[in-house]
């Protein structure tokens, strides 16, 4: 229990970036095929069919109430945890460990359903139909053996419809689900990358920040969390609830946290940007909203017009609102922490502009790269774009100023903290096969597609004018 801000997960050791924080199977899993996420109720049908709602994780996982705030439990290492059922090569639980105690005010109906005798009738016989419910187009439910002491599949009376209401609340608040695992490490594995949607109830126990301490995703099955900056002992382990979202400007992002997960964020990085609101709000907001409102939208239709003048008048005013704002910064005498915050929350903006540039066959723009690498590293060190700028910044910098160049050695050092905070301290042969793995499969891949946009909006342009003239 943590003051001010209810459960959460505390480091027992000291962690340094790249240190695997925990790794766990999950309790329910749902599969489609890449750039698929199944829908969330997939996850509920899981749990019902596989009869996982006697698991003591369903009375301490948060619902929505304030009562399931106040559950608490005790954990132990999973060669102690009962249910640590191991039937893994490498020794790790096939399904997480119980907690060893759960205590609320009151006993969840999942837990008292498990405990009471077997039931006949219409509960048994809804059960009996259930199964294999979510298994078909849409995804596939997977899941290790059950948890709680009874296996897959058995007896368990069917919870009402309002204990049913309470799970899929459950895996509401605490699922997570993707439309790719890590497409460079399944490459590297050997392994197909799939969409998925699960519930990993341990990981479900980390607290939000908008500028984490760790990162987590997906690999076979499992959550892994590395830690990306150094976590001391008794210090609070974070994660980011909101994936994309975690770009957007602070009211944004504390509207969908509002919304979504029923809390207001106060994390570091909220509290900072929070602090220059009377200065910076409006005039960031103001190119924030141009940004998404007018100028997205008329750099799509000039791209798919051809329309190279009015490419370039979106990216001149990108750049004249970006000009606008660093002076700003420089008034306001930003902290250079508080800074990459910001420049963070502007990477929409970052991203029009090189879709500009590349449209205008212009290729990378350096100092841009470099803007957006540093506050990825600040905001989401490890995540999958961080490792993707890493790329494309130390490649341009390679082809701009040579393999000696001390900015070369300055780009490659940048490009390792990102590969160590996602995967670890892997070799030097490993790294660069992921190195190269996500240049094929995200930064040349990209350029591809938007090479292929290009010329098919030329082409219909084209066909579009002959239409008129004839």
């Amino acid at each position: 229990m943590l003051e001010g801000k209810g459960r959460g997960v505390v480091a027992t050791r000291d962690f340094k970036p790249g240190d695997v924080v925990m790794a766990t199977p999950p309790l329910a899993l749902v599969t489609a095929h890449v750039r698929q996420r199944p829908d969330g109720e997939l996850v509920v049908d899981s749990i019902l069919d596989r009869r996982l709602y006697g698991s003591k994780w369903f009375s301490v996982l948060y619902d929505g109430s304030a009562r399931s705030c106040k559950a608490g439990l005790s954990y132990a290492p999973q060669e102690e945890a009962a249910g640590a059922v191991s039937s893994e090569p490498d020794g790790r639980p096939a399904a997480p460990p119980e907690p060893l105690l759960a205590s609320t005010s009151a006993p969840s109906k999942a837990a008292a359903a498990a405990a009471a005798p077997k039931k006949k009738g219409f509960l048994a016989s809804r059960g009996a139909g259930r199964k294999g419910a979510g298994k078909g187009a849409a995804g596939a439910a997977e899941a290790g053996p059950a948890v709680g002491g009874a296996a897959e599949g058995a007896e368990l009376p069917l919870p009402d419809r309002r204990e049913q209401t309470r799970l899929a609340k459950v895996v509401k608040f605490n699922c997570f689900g993707d439309d790719a695992e890590d497409l460079a490490a399944c490459a590297a594995r050997g392994e197909e990358p799939r969409g998925h949607i699960g519930l990993w109830p341990e990981f479900a126990m980390l607290n939000h920040s908008c500028a984490p301490n760790t990162v987590n995703y997906v690999v076979a099955g499992s959550m892994v969390v590395r830690a990306v900056a150094p976590i001391a002992q008794g210090e609070e382990v974070t994660i980011c609830y909101l994936g994309r979202p975690q770009l957007l400007p602070f009211n944004k992002r504390i509207a969908i946290l509002s919304e979504d997960y029923g809390f207001e964020c106060n994390c570091a990085r909220c509290l900072a940007e929070q602090a220059h609101v009377d200065k910076l709000d409006d005039a960031f907001l103001e190119f924030h909203e141009e940004v998404e409102e007018r100028l997205g939208p008329a750099f799509l239709e000039a791209r798919a017009l051809g329309d190279t003048a009015a490419v370039e008048e979106v990216a001149e005013a990108v750049a004249a609102g970006l000009r606008k704002l660093y002076n700003l910064f420089r008034k306001t005498l930003l902290a250079p922490d508080v800074r990459q915050y910001y420049i963070a929350s502007l990477y929409d903006a970052y991203d029009l502009a090189f879709s500009c540039a590349a449209a205008l066959g212009r290729g990378e723009d350096g100092s841009a790269l470099q803007a957006c690498l540093k506050s990825m590293e600040v905001v989401s060190a490890g995540s999958d774009l961080h490792a993707i700028l890493a790329v494309r910044h130390h490649d341009h910098v390679l082809a701009t100023h040579g393999p000696d160049s001390p900015l070369t050695a300055l780009a490659r050092s940048a490009l390792r903290r990102a590969y160590v905070a996602r995967y670890g301290a892997v070799s030097e042969a490993v790294m660069e096969r992921l190195v190269d793995l996500n240049r094929k499969l995200h930064v040349q891949a990209d350029a591809a597609d938007a090479e292929a946009g290009a010329t098919a909006a030329e082409a219909d342009a084209g066909a579009g004018a002959g239409d008129v003239s004839a």
